[in-house]
């Protein structure tokens, strides 16, 4: 039982660990990362580049915030002993997906709402908001589905490991985490937004 919840953590584990890098201060090291996002600037003809940045990167933070702050509490029921109970892993999921899925779905449609930034980072703009938008699809489908399975079934476990599929791709996160890190705009927006300042706090408190 313990090795279908590390599963069922593992790509949110992986998301966690790339955020607290990026919210604690670390920075890509990649140089072709911002090349990328410039390439296909041109590409996008509908809405303005021209959201203000600070309230852009405060609006990423507010909306994988919720996503952090499951994690840890997955993890910590997990290394506590709940992994040993199905009862148990299920709230800790349920506790986790539903806030999840709910707060990248809306925070996915506000991006979309506010444009990217600058002309520049359209490509990244449309990438995250893409990345918000599905995560918070599957997120919710496993709180919905998740909901329904009794922990008592000698099935659980099998049942439990085929929610969500591998539609989460934590790689896809970190590779956008990196490019926001080296963009000079939007890294020094994160620094200023008053919840990317939040979430950084609550990472160093946990250790990050």
């Amino acid at each position: 039982m313990k090795v279908v919840l590390k599963r069922r953590v593992a790509v949110a584990g992986a998301l966690a660990v790339v955020l607290m890098t990026a919210a604690c201060g670390g920075s890509g090291s990649s140089g072709s990362a911002s090349g990328s996002s410039t390439a296909a600037a041109t590409t996008t003809t509908t809405a303005a580049a021209d959201a203000d940045p600070v309230e852009w990167a405060g609006t990423f933070c507010e909306g994988i915030g919720p996503t952090v702050e499951g994690v840890m509490n997955l993890l910590k029921t997990m290394f506590e002993g709940g992994a040993e109970d199905p009862a148990v892993q299920k709230k800790a999921l349920l506790d986790y997906s539903g806030p999840a899925g709910k707060s990248l779905t809306e925070a996915g449609a506000k991006l979309e709402e506010m444009g990217a930034p600058s002309a520049d980072s359209q490509e990244l703009h449309d990438e995250l908001v893409k990345f918000f938008s599905d995560s918070g699809v599957t997120l919710t489908q496993v709180n919905e589905e998740l909901a329904t399975l009794d922990p008592n079934d000698p099935e659980f476990a099998t049942k439990l490991e085929q929610l969500g599929g591998d539609q989460a791709d934590p790689s896809k996160l970190q590779e956008q985490v990196k490019k926001l890190q080296n963009d000079p705009v939007l890294g020094e927006a994160f620094k200023q937004a008053p919840q990317c300042v939040q979430m950084t706090e609550m990472l160093k408190s946990l250790g990050g």
